[in-house]
């Protein structure tokens, strides 16, 4: 984070921010005398050595010997850098933070808290859009339809965009904020660009004539950083013909760069840490439906394209990861295409196989949870499953097909049927 923190906004935050508070927001602390206890969240053990010192204001595991200050365990805790933690706790006291900062890091600080502001705010229009207005319907009923729960709905704060041209930009002059800042955030788009559609009728008022919705008529699926802030969307179509795209995502803003976010990872980023391993899956149902099965240490990158910084991200969690595409040919070929990244990031890849025609949130509907982590737990190492991706797709006894398996394994080009 750019910009120096004053050592006394340091130690105001530190003074309003009570550890043995902080922790036990986190964990369940248990009093022992003048300390407070618990299972140690760092490693994993059976009888407590994870002691909260309330009169030093500091924690300290006698198994593992991490320790340190408040602004240490957050950091620890949710992986995070240490401004990171410093905003987060300033945020948790309500302190107002000021950094010092140039000119233009201000202004660049500024846009991005406006832009942060602006996507919380219309989360929970959608949100409530979804839960309580006729223009949910349709998306309440595909929820039902898919086995979505209540639970799920709430948890991943899902909402619904109504389908009209003008809802998000009314929406937006109510809330007082200025358009060109709304089209910045990616919600909204000036009539001269073309999404998936143009409007067909233009609206005559002069407030809102040059600009129309981004998200119409979709199921709407936030997608949050690392910290659980709201910096994008992805909205599924829920109606509408064949030439509509199937997912309309948010566009690169000052807050959202989709090859460097997972969807899902802000919630399950704990679970990851402790199961030593990430699960990547394509969607986002895919994931909702891994997550409430009780399968939690699972990311999602938005679509299929896993980039190098998607990479380097989970390395920063764990040193495996476990692909579980879906089963169909686009699914396969998108793992094929992973793995150079995995490798050059130093983590080791194996790929779990649904059965063909599921995908994970099918599967789990079908079979449980329990099956998926099974199913997960038996995925073979990466090479083992592109060998005999390779051998299904070509025909060992002939010379040529010998050598595409040969060639694919060398140079583990995508697979070619013979």
């Amino acid at each position: 984070m750019a910009g120096t923190l004053s050592p006394a906004t340091r130690e105001r935050i530190r003074a309003a921010s009570d550890i043995v508070d902080v922790i036990g927001s986190y964990l369940p602390l248990k009093k022992a005398g003048a300390n407070f206890v618990a299972l140690c969240p760092f490693h994993k053990e059976k009888t407590p050595s994870f002691n909260v010192n309330p009169h030093r204001q500091i924690f300290h595991c006698f198994g593992c010997h991490k320790g340190g200050d408040v602004f240490t365990f957050v950091k620890e805790y949710e992986n995070i850098g240490f401004m990171d933690a410093v905003r987060r706790l300033a945020e948790r006291a309500k302190i107002p933070i000021e950094f010092d900062q140039t000119p233009g890091e201000q202004q660049s600080r500024h846009l991005k808290d406006q832009l942060l502001q602006i996507h919380e705010q219309i989360a929970q229009r959608w949100q409530n859009c979804l839960l309580n207005e006729a223009a949910g319907q349709t998306a309440r009923d595909y929820l039902a339809k898919r086995g979505v729960s209540p639970e799920a709905v709430k948890l991943f704060r899902l909402g619904a965009a109504p389908d009209l041209w003008d809802d998000t930009v009314n929406w937006a002059k109510s809330k007082g904020h200025d358009l060109d800042l709304v089209e910045k955030a990616g919600l909204i788009i000036k009539k001269s660009e073309t999404p998936d559609a143009k409007p067909q009728t233009p609206d005559p008022r002069p407030q809102t004539r040059n600009f129309y919705d981004r998200f119409r008529g979709r199921l709407m699926f936030p997608i949050c950083d690392e910290q659980g802030r709201v910096i994008g969307f992805s909205g599924r179509v829920l109606s509408g013909d064949e030439k509509t795209a199937k997912y309309v995502n948010s566009p690169e803003t000052p807050i959202f760069t989709k090859s460097r976010v997972f969807f899902g990872l802000d919630k399950s980023k704990r679970d990851i840490l402790d199961a030593g391993y990430a699960i990547v899956c394509e969607g986002q149902l895919d994931l909702i439906a891994c997550f409430m099965a009780g399968v939690q240490n699972v990311v999602a990158p938005q679509g299929t394209a896993f980039t190098d910084q998607h990479a380097r991200l989970l390395k920063r969690y764990v040193n495996e990861v476990v692909l579980c595409f879906d089963s169909d040919e686009a699914g396969q070929n998108a793992a094929v295409r992973s793995l150079d990244h995995l490798l050059a990031s130093g983590l080791a890849v194996r790929v779990a196989l649904v059965p063909a025609p599921d995908d994970p949130d099918s599967f789990i509907k079908a079979n449980g949870g329990e099956a998926f982590r099974q199913l997960i737990q038996k995925a073979d190492g990466f090479f083992d499953y592109y060998l005999s991706r390779l051998c299904k797709l070509n025909d060992a006894n002939t010379d040529r097909g010998r050598n595409v398996i040969l060639r694919g394994i060398a140079e583990n080009r995508q697979p070619r049927a013979d």
